[in-house]
């Protein structure tokens, strides 16, 4: 004879249960039926049985699915099971195997679902139970089971060590298996993290550091990325109190922040971040532990967008015209005063191959020979004849430069170029 485990085992791993309540309490049923048929009994114990062993077991189950708290809810179906099945023991006046088949089952339910405690607790329980029903029935022992009860207590008792032994087995595997899972996929993030060029770092709600990839050794001291440590200790003074404030709102409402931040490395120079603050989210509403911080360090780009931007300037404060190409012969920029000279608008030009604004004034052969001195010498300078976009013809000083990239393949052509004779800055004009 076997019991199963009642809820406790079983409600969690809710795909599996209601069939398998059903077919073990059924299987006692059986076994504790063709006990009770060859010594006799009443009416009202088989009414009895009969709501133990094929009722109770859907009663608790529903109960358990639907209870406030199915977790204890489980346990007191624990603790039912051994009362009543202690009674059950008692009843039938202590069957040598029947007894022992029923303190083993919920001994073993308990013991595999909650632990040594509620082992304990349990054996009380179907002690207690046998005590009340002592109370009630005539006391008295039978220890003797005829072969075929014995041999069925013996199966069954077989059958659900086996079954709970391969149920501890897949969860075993199952737990291997994610651990395994997890070990893999903590490497590649881990990975990831240390070969990445950004900065990334975790830091809990009060801004210290709880993690720093590789990548942060380039920027700080060791000391200043120690486990622990103010994360923000050097941030710009301007900047620290901002980035402390927003890891903390980060921390209590989960929404990510995108910051611009200041840092001041271990040389003192002071580096543009683009810094993103993730909270990892860990199930509940309350604050977030841990917060990700992913920084881009852009102090390079920033510093050479502004050389960008002041060669930009100075390209367009210079009264010689500037046409620059790519290798294939593409415009890709002009200045103000090429608009000025030829009479074609910038958004005219850009885009298009600067032999589009060749005249006829000169013969082809002139731009071949001027290409092959620019690839031969790297420059090329000299005057020539050019027409507006209104057809006004005027004389020209040009100069053509190449630019090559580290390889040394041209990457870029420099053309600069101004009319002869007309004013090209201040002292000319006041001069005409």
């Amino acid at each position: 004879m076997t019991v199963i485990p009642s809820l406790a085992a079983t409600s969690r791993d809710g795909d599996a249960m209601p069939a398998s309540i059903s077919s073990a309490f059924a299987f006692s049923f059986l076994v504790i039926g063709l006990h009770v048929a060859d010594r006799g009994t009443s009416t009202l114990g088989w009414a009895l049985l009969a709501l133990q062993f094929l009722v109770y077991p859907h009663l608790v189950y529903l109960r358990a699915q639907f209870a406030a708290n199915p977790r204890r809810a489980e346990l007191h179906n624990l603790m039912l099971d051994a009362l009543l099945l202690g009674a059950w023991a008692a009843y039938l006046q202590f069957p040598l195997w029947i007894s022992y088949a029923l303190l083993f089952g919920t001994s073993l339910n308990a013991v595999v679902n909650r632990g040594l405690v509620p082992l304990l607790c349990s054996i009380g329980f179907f002690a207690l139970g046998a005590a009340l029903s002592l109370s009630l029935w005539t006391p008295g022992f039978a220890l003797q089971t005829s072969t075929l009860v014995t041999t069925l207590c013996i199966v069954g008792s077989l059958a659900y060590v086996c079954a709970v032994g391969y149920v501890l087995h897949r969860q075993t595997r199952h737990l291997s298996q994610t651990r395994s899972d997890l070990r893999q996929s903590e490497r590649q993030y881990r990975m990831i993290a240390e070969h990445a060029g950004d900065l990334i770092a975790m830091v809990d709600p009060a801004g210290r550091w709880l993690y720093t990839s590789p990548s942060y050794g380039r920027v700080l001291d060791a000391g200043d990325l120690a486990i622990g440590a103010d994360a923000f200790v050097r941030m710009h003074p301007d900047d620290a109190d901002r980035a402390r404030s927003a890891v903390a709102r980060t921390a209590t409402n989960g929404q990510a922040r995108d910051l611009k931040l200041r840092l001041v490395d271990r040389d003192g120079r002071v580096r543009q971040l683009e810094v993103r603050a993730q909270a990892i989210e860990e199930g509940g509403r309350g604050p977030r532990a841990r917060i990700v911080l992913v920084s881009r360090d852009v102090t390079d780009l920033r510093e050479s967008e502004e050389r960008l931007l002041l060669a930009a300037h100075a390209l367009e404060g210079m009264a010689e015209a500037i046409q620059i190409t790519a290798a294939d012969g593409t415009i890709v920029t002009v200045n103000k005063a090429f608009s000025e000279i030829t009479g074609h608008s910038r958004e005219e030009a850009l885009g298009r191959h600067e032999s589009e604004f060749r005249n006829a004034l000169q013969p082809p052969t002139f731009y071949e020979e001027l290409k092959a001195t620019v690839l031969r010498k790297g420059y090329w300078s000299g005057t020539t004849w050019s027409r507006r976009k209104n057809g006004a013809v005027y004389r020209e000083w040009r100069s053509v430069r190449a630019v090559r990239d580290p390889s040394g393949k041209i990457s870029h052509f420099v053309a600069v170029f101004y009319e002869v004779g007309a004013p090209r800055n201040a002292a000319d004009t006041a001069a005409s």
